[in-house]
């Protein structure tokens, strides 16, 4: 619509400069808990508001132009009649109060629109349409926007049977995403609350302080029918371009929390919280994606919940996971996973803590290639491996100054590390398994390398079947009467300059070189 066609109900950009300086208020002023990062503040709000106006050429306060703000009239007539499809540099202002909605807001085609909320709180009407389960859907991929704002808003889903998806924005560049919560457990058997793509392999996105901490049901257990139940965050696989998730929190969803399984665009995720999702709290893929001071957590199991991974790796190369910490306090699931079609990843500085009941930690899967675990810490209550490494991909497994303790046993498999892989490499890790029936190491491929580090456990800390391992600078003994080294198997292991406490043990296999050990 042009600014003629409601001249009487719109503001100025003086008017509206003058109103955002005195009314605008932090929608959000709920801080991310586990980050530290902080939601806008009032005064930074204002001051934004102020800003704002001056950058788009048409700005309408909603309540001016005819919307209810105490949530008893619907909405959508007034935003219909404001934004059109192909609008441009319009910004939409929310004052303090609640707006019904009875039906999906759908914007496509538009350039430089904004939804700007000052403590504004949209609520779906009881009879609500939901053969279009969406709120605001702003973009489609057949027609998307381009430069979007949304921010400020709260979404009220706290009646029964109620969830549907809040906001859905298919941008081709310049998306923008602030201050948003869901309140209220996402029961309607719908689409979960938000999804994002950019879509061109330009563009760049962010999402900032989205939240969804109250999670959703299975769809069994709803009057709804999507597949399985809502996912907390989606990234689509049309996503091309670059989206930065930044104090994101998202609860427990029964189909991945953070879905963003893009193959052929980047996500970065950054801080945030992420728990009790089924499937995977945190599910990335892409080129380039990184996972940077996340916290995941899986505290809690739901009868459906039959796989809560707690953060998965499916595809891509050059990914990174960098200080992010993951909590299984009710392990049921990998705490990491690096999935097959991984070409290669980076994972440091990781601190993983899996409580007594078996669980393993991390693990790289048979075809995926090329994965390093640098300076990273690993936490076992119960058994199962802190990193497992399987299959016969070309790329080896690295682990560096890896540290793994706790009092796991051995019976849910025996070493705290298994190889089973050719070419892996394990520098400096220092491996403490006093639990019962526990190995520190068991290696299983071939041409492998242990350098340095310390492995002790109560069973046999060096295990070795695989042909050509070489031992290098080890220090290793076992806390019961077990040797330090039990070679069954494999030809022309090298075992050099060691401290091997109680000494050698050999079943089947051979040596090629030992020299400079002492026992």
């Amino acid at each position: 619509m042009s600014p003629e066609d409601d001249t009487p109900k719109q503001s100025s950009r003086r008017r509206f400069l003058a109103t955002a300086v005195a009314t605008a208020t932090a929608a959000t002023a709920t801080s991310s808990a586990v980050t530290g990062s902080k939601a806008t503040a009032p005064g930074e709000l204002s001051s934004r508001g102020a800003a704002l106006s001056s950058e788009y050429d048409t700005v309408v306060d909603v309540t001016e132009a005819g919307a209810d703000d105490t949530g008893n009239e619907p909405i959508n007539s007034v935003l219909n009649r404001l934004c059109n499809d192909g609008a441009t540099d319009t910004l939409l202002r929310f004052p303090p109060g609640t707006y019904a909605m009875d039906e999906m807001f759908r914007l496509v085609a538009y350039d430089r629109v904004g939804f700007v909320g000052d403590d504004a709180t949209v609520v779906p009407t009881a009879d609500f349409d939901d053969s279009a389960p969406w709120l605001f859907r702003l973009g489609v991929l057949a027609d998307p926007g381009r430069d979007l704002l949304f921010e400020g808003f709260t979404f009220d889903f706290t009646a029964p049977d109620t969830g549907m998806r809040a906001l859905e924005a298919q941008v081709t560049d310049g998306l923008a995403v602030r201050d948003v919560n869901v309140v209220g457990f996402h029961d309607g058997g719908t689409l979960g609350p938000a999804m994002f793509d950019v879509l061109d392999p330009d563009g760049w996105g962010t999402v900032e302080r989205f939240r969804a901490p109250d999670g959703g049901a299975y769809s069994a257990n709803t009057d709804g029918n999507i597949a399985v139940g809502p996912t907390g965050v989606l990234v689509s696989p049309y996503h091309r371009g670059t989206l930065r998730l930044r104090d994101l929190e998202v609860g427990g969803f029964p189909d991945n929390g953070l879905y963003a399984d893009t193959p052929d665009g980047r996500v970065l995720v950054e801080g945030g919280r992420y728990r009790n999702s089924n499937v995977a709290s945190v599910r990335v893929a892409g080129d380039g994606s990184r996972v940077r001071g996340t916290r995941i957590e899986v505290t809690h199991n739901r009868p459906e919940d039959v796989n809560q991974r707690g953060l998965r790796l499916d595809a891509g190369a050059d990914l990174r996971v960098e200080n992010v910490g993951i909590e299984l306090t009710r392990p049921n699931g990998y705490a990491l996973s690096v999935q097959d079609e991984v070409e290669s990843a980076r994972i440091e500085g990781v601190n993983v803590a899996v409580a007594d009941r078996p669980n393993t930690a991390m693990v790289v899967a048979p075809t995926a290639n090329r994965v390093t675990v640098a300076d990273s810490e690993i936490h076992l209550g119960g058994g199962g491996y802190a990193l497992a490494a399987f299959g016969d991909a070309p790329g080896p497994v690295v682990a560096r100054n890896l540290s793994v303790y706790g009092w796991a046993t051995g019976g849910a498999g025996r070493p705290a590390v298994l190889c089973h892989r050719d070419h892996c490499e394990f520098h400096d890790l220092a491996v403490y398994q006093p639990g019962e029936d526990r190995r520190a190491i068991d290696v299983r491929g071939d041409d492998c390398l242990v350098s340095g580090g310390t492995y002790m456990a109560s069973d046999t800390p060096l295990y070795n079947t695989g042909s050509r391992t070489r031992f290098e600078g080890v220090t290793a003994d076992s806390w019961g009467d077990s040797p330090a080294l039990y070679l069954l198997d494999g030809d022309g292991v090298e075992v050099v300059d060691c401290d091997l406490s109680g000494g050698v043990r050999t079943g089947g296999g051979t040596f090629a070189t030992r020299s400079g050990n002492s026992t």
